[in-house]
């Protein structure tokens, strides 16, 4: 359920944590993880459990898939999920945690946008505090955070964009979908084959928000068009744009993730 969504700014700064290994696994086994597995109502989100989505999409929340049959996670499984779930996590600092941020009403303090929908309205809900109480258990500082990545505008409008604009034998191209879709595409100017500056960036604005920067693998933009077998997501409703990682297209926007600067290349 908790895909990055960070500024709308020009540029993009992410701080992704180190495991939080000073994080209690046992509260998070017996206390975090039945809010993964819990039923939603209609109205809470888009109505779906959370596991439903994170044990299949590519998010930085990607959850092992349950055993066939089973109602909740192994001992190994939980392990896994736990070294995942961690790494959303400012230990000591709720309030600056991805994984409460995301789900929380942005009135409430929460993040503009999250994909499976607003689940908590105040930080005064139950989930919220529990998922807050398991966050003080780490010490604070105890991460060492990476670098920030920045997203390079000059290369998404000069290397990225061509590609939504590519033809593809039997699948539409990009800007037939997302003009009307999302995450948006502006609309060309009439006669026009390519974006202006304006449009552009509101492009950049729009996309951004579906990447995880500095991690091409958690990023919607890249997993979506990929076929499963190479590590995509099941189903795109575009289609299936690449076989495999090693695309050059898949490439150059795994390139952008990563902050790759246009004046690299000159």
């Amino acid at each position: 359920m908790m895909i990055r969504l960070l500024s709308i700014a020009t540029t993009v700064v992410l701080q992704q944590s180190a495991p939080a290994a000073s994080l209690d696994f046992e509260m998070y086994r017996t206390r975090v993880e039945p809010i993964f597995l819990k039923a939603r109502q209609p109205n809470e989100g888009s109505g779906n459990a959370c596991f439903t989505c994170h044990t299949k999409i590519a998010t930085r929340l990607r959850l092992q898939p349950l055993t066939p049959g089973a109602t909740a996670w192994t001992l190994e499984q939980s392990r896994s999920n736990f070294d995942v779930v961690s790494r959303l996590v400012v230990s000591g600092d709720p309030a600056k945690s991805p994984l409460l941020r995301h789900p929380l009403a942005p009135e409430a303090g929460g993040d503009p946008m999250h994909t499976g929908g607003k689940f908590w309205t105040s930080q005064d809900n139950a989930e919220w505090q529990t998922l807050a109480a398991w966050a003080r258990t780490g010490t604070a500082g105890a991460e060492s955070e990476p670098p920030a990545v920045s997203l390079d505008f000059a290369f998404f409008r000069d290397r990225v964009q061509p590609i939504f604009m590519a033809k593809r034998p039997g699948l539409a191209r990009c800007i037939e979908c997302h003009e009307h879709g999302t995450p948006p595409l502006a609309p060309l100017s009439p006669g026009a084959t390519s974006w202006n500056e304006e449009q552009s960036r509101a492009n950049f604005e729009a996309w951004q928000r579906v990447v995880a920067p500095g991690d091409p693998l958690s990023s919607r933009m890249l997993m979506h068009p990929l076929k499963p077998e190479a590590g995509g997501d099941p189903f795109h409703s575009g289609g299936k744009h690449w076989k495999s990682q090693s695309d050059p297209e898949w490439q150059i926007l795994a390139d952008w993730v990563r902050g790759k600067k246009l004046y690299n290349e000159k």
